[in-house]
């Protein structure tokens, strides 16, 4: 009996926090991800020409980069 009670206990206060996740799943808007600019760089291998839209990424000292990163950051955390 005495196990019962607490199950019971345990249930009243877990079942309000499930039905809050379940609503803030159902209710939540798609993820929206941050743009990124693609560039006309394309690379010859041996005559083999490789597009590399994003090549401007590896800079990971420009202003854009960091900026990229960080709306993916805020995205990311606010998902999390």
């Amino acid at each position: 009996m005495h196990l019962a009670r607490h199950a019971t206990i345990l249930f009243s206060l877990v079942l309000p926090v499930l039905t809050l996740l379940s609503a803030a799943q159902t209710s939540s808007s798609p993820l929206v991800y941050p743009q990124a600019r693609r560039s006309d760089q394309v690379d010859d291998y041996h005559g083999t020409k490789v597009a590399d839209p994003y090549r401007w990424l590896e800079d990971t000292d420009s202003a854009e980069t960091h900026a990229w990163v960080e709306a993916e950051n805020k995205l990311t955390f606010g998902y999390l």
